[in-house]
């Protein structure tokens, strides 16, 4: 439905209902991540080398994983053209926090009237044996990420929203069992200086914004603030806190710690769960200390 649907968006570009004067349109199939984002790199690079004048648009039809893959294959293979490339993400996957476009009808809505562009930022996370990591939503650690986990051996089953709420109901009961929380040190780099912050924590979610949703559109990052620790509860307690996380709500509460930040260092004394976007990384104690920084103005994203 969603090919038949940009089919004849894209013939309707190029007759008079919406004159684009040389407007082109290809589609591409992808059978795997690494195809996927192989394919990404020779598609940008074709894009800026033909020559040819106008924008160069490329639009990715997934999920939050899918949309992961594309952009970090590009950022790695070729991050000298990605001034050059303009990105749309349609919300297509079972998790669509990437998106830019909140349904299908916004975001034909965008591309059939679109006339700018705008900038986006992303988090890159460097684990101390120097790999590099990207989100372009929320990276976070502990429960959340095996959530993350949980969900996706599941995801075919339901909506994202059903299947993020029961195996967030799931982890609560065994994490702390398979993951027993251990202690971290973490330095937060923001514009109020430097903080330091050393206990253990239920949550660490970092964001390349505030105002952040994710988890099918649970409200986690409420405010303007983009880094937020949680502290540990009991199973009660966090049984009786989690509805609050899906309306913002936890903001305010003692519990939670919202912080301003652009780059956060964390060192985490034994292996830990990461999750980029829904996707879930293993991290071993050579990995830490582990920066997590904010770039901003990176993407080129359709508006």
């Amino acid at each position: 439905q969603m090919m038949r649907r940009l089919n004849r968006l894209a013939e309707a570009q190029s007759t008079s209902e919406i004159p684009r004067e040389g407007l082109e349109v290809r589609f591409h199939e992808t059978e795997s991540r690494e195809h996927a984002g192989d394919k990404a790199v020779k598609l940008a690079r074709s894009l800026v080398s033909s020559g040819k004048p106008g924008k160069r648009l490329i639009i990715l039809a997934g999920g939050d994983g899918f949309h992961n893959d594309i952009c970090t294959a590009l950022l790695k293979a070729v991050p000298e053209i990605m001034k050059d490339v303009i990105l749309f993400r349609l919300p297509m996957g079972t998790g669509n926090d990437n998106a830019d476009a909140a349904t299908v009808e916004e975001a034909f809505a965008i591309l059939g009237s679109s006339s700018g562009t705008r900038k986006d930022s992303l988090i890159e996370a460097r684990t101390a044996r120097g790999i590099i990591h990207y989100a372009f939503n929320v990276t976070s650690f502990g429960l959340d990420a095996y959530v993350s986990e949980l969900t996706n051996r599941m995801k075919t089953l339901a909506g994202p929203r059903l299947i993020y709420k029961i195996f967030a109901d799931v982890a609560v009961l065994v994490y702390e069992k398979k993951w027993p929380l251990k202690p971290w040190k973490i330095s937060i780099s923001g514009p109020g200086g430097r903080i330091i912050r050393e206990g253990r924590f239920l949550l660490t979610i970092f964001g390349r914004k505030g105002d952040t949703r994710y988890g099918g559109g649970m409200k986690v990052l409420p405010g303007e603030e983009n880094f937020l620790l949680v502290q540990p509860l009991s199973l009660m307690g966090i049984m009786r806190i989690k509805p609050l996380f899906y309306k913002g709500a936890h903001r305010g509460m003692p519990i939670a710690e919202f912080f301003k930040a652009d780059e956060v260092e964390l060192s985490h004394n034994g292996p830990i769960l990461m999750e980029t976007d829904g996707e879930v990384i293993h991290l071993e104690n050579e990995d830490f200390p582990l920066t997590l920084k904010k770039v901003p103005d990176v993407l080129r994203i359709l508006k």
